[in-house]
């Protein structure tokens, strides 16, 4: 985390953690009323059981937005004071429809995603920059057959290249660098051939000021 102010800004270190949870919402509702308007007629019935919350650091997304169109989520999370932070960040009620992972996503196996309950969406932002390409491949990999067949959803929210940088190549930091950290700011067709070798496909994007957001499904 970041350390901000409050729990709604810990994962992001600014005043922005409310207002990025309101456009998560409005994104995931603008793509479900496309997809549904598009009437594809090869899709099974989308279902708002289970939702997957991965990277989800104290639970603000879960909060914001999953709870609030989904049934239950699971919380995955690699630190495990963040883990046991989101429980009293979510608080009584909100937590009793959650289960709680303490797991990093590159650790994860096909077999620990196989025995979760199917997941009508799963939810990334802003974790995948912290994961070299081939583990990022196979992390998606592994999470597409956690995702429910024929209808279940990935939303991936990461930052891009912005003002002065380049958008046609990656940026990355070290943790000698200004940031003091390692990550990855990759563009559109970087993060796009990501998911193809992941075997997913994009049905619906949308870029942001600094950021791009993807809603995709196995191909």
């Amino acid at each position: 985390g970041y350390n901000g102010n409050n729990d709604d800004e810990a994962m992001i270190g600014d005043g922005g953690g409310i207002s990025d949870g309101e456009d998560g919402l409005d994104f995931l509702d603008r793509y479900l009323a496309s997809n549904k308007s598009n009437g594809d007629s090869g899709c099974k019935p989308r279902r708002f059981d289970h939702a997957v919350d991965l990277g989800a650091g104290v639970g603000r997304l879960t909060k914001l937005v999953l709870l609030k169109r989904y049934g239950e989520v699971r919380l995955v999370e690699g630190d495990e004071g963040w883990s046991k932070r989101s429980r009293v960040y979510l608080g009584r009620k909100r937590a009793a429809r959650c289960c709680f992972t303490n797991r990093r996503l590159d650790d994860l196996t096909k077999s620990e995603v196989g025995n979760w309950d199917s997941a009508d969406l799963m939810w990334i932002q802003w974790t995948l920059q912290y994961l070299i390409d081939v583990d990022v491949i196979n992390c998606l990999r592994i999470l597409s057959d956690g995702l429910r067949e024929g209808s279940g959803i990935l939303i991936v929210k990461e930052n891009r290249p912005y003002g002065t940088q380049r958008e046609d190549r990656f940026k990355m930091d070290t943790p000698s660098g200004e940031h003091e950290r390692y990550d990855i700011t990759r563009n559109d067709s970087h993060h796009r051939l990501l998911f193809q070798k992941a075997g997913l496909k994009v049905n619906f994007m949308e870029r942001g000021e600094e950021t791009n957001t993807y809603a995709l499904s196995v191909l």
